[in-house]
């Protein structure tokens, strides 16, 4: 059973009073959080977009390649699938940032080097197997989408767009676990790096608590987004 912290517990009891039966989905809330999510994760990549831009998107009318690519990528993956290597590939090339892993080797100032090119492969086999292990899933969702969003991006297995499939491989698992989607935001950047340090030696406590705050966070969206009883 999933555990919630009080915050979310009562926000919970609240946004099930205030539906009174009412379908979630019918009413747009579901629309609303993955158009935060998206546009949060388009802020955290630097890209430029807007609420019009991820909602154009959405519709299929003309929006920025950014956009694009991520709600295709969104779409790429069966929400009900477990996570594999071939998921993280199948999110890259949806975002449109060229098929396969990088070809040249990096450094990073502020913590362990990505993985070799020649480690990739391998790298993200382990990473795999770890999530097939009975004992991953006795992890909170919000501890194991922290391991695996800082274990891409840590490995850093992309060319560019590493960020995005690490936040949608964190979205994918908590959700999956049964939690709500972590809506992460521009204004999450220095906390978010800060976090993903900490993770990378190992401590990924710090990381937790933001991706279960960003899950509350859609809570918040959905209770703003829900009409009246009359609605």
């Amino acid at each position: 059973m999933l555990r919630l912290g009080p915050s979310a517990a009562a926000k919970e009891k609240r946004l099930a009073g205030l539906l009174d039966g009412r379908d979630p989905e019918r009413l747009g809330l579901a629309d609303a959080v993955q158009e935060s999510q998206l546009l949060g994760s388009l802020e955290l990549a630097g890209a430029v977009s807007s609420l019009d831009d991820v909602r154009a998107a959405r519709r299929g009318a003309p929006a920025s390649a950014a956009a694009a690519g991520l709600v295709r990528a969104v779409a790429a993956v069966d929400p009900h699938a477990v996570l594999t290597v071939e998921a993280l590939q199948a999110w890259h090339r949806a975002l449109g940032l060229g098929a396969g892993y990088r070809a040249r080797d990096r450094t990073r100032a502020d913590g362990p080097a990505p993985a070799p090119v020649e480690f990739i492969s391998s790298r993200l086999a382990i990473l795999q197997e770890w999530l097939s292990v009975e004992s991953s899933r006795e992890l909170r969702p919000a501890q194991a989408g922290a391991l695996v969003l800082a274990r891409v991006v840590e490995i850093a297995p992309f060319e560019d767009g590493n960020g995005r499939v690490g936040r949608l491989a964190a979205s994918h698992l908590m959700v999956r676990a049964g939690a709500r989607p972590p809506v992460l935001v521009g204004s999450d950047r220095p906390r978010l790096e800060a976090c993903l340090r900490a993770a990378f030696q190992l401590n990924t406590e710090p990381l937790t608590a933001l991706l279960e705050e960003a899950a509350e966070r859609a809570l918040d969206i959905m209770l703003r987004a829900l009409p009246g009883p009359e609605g």
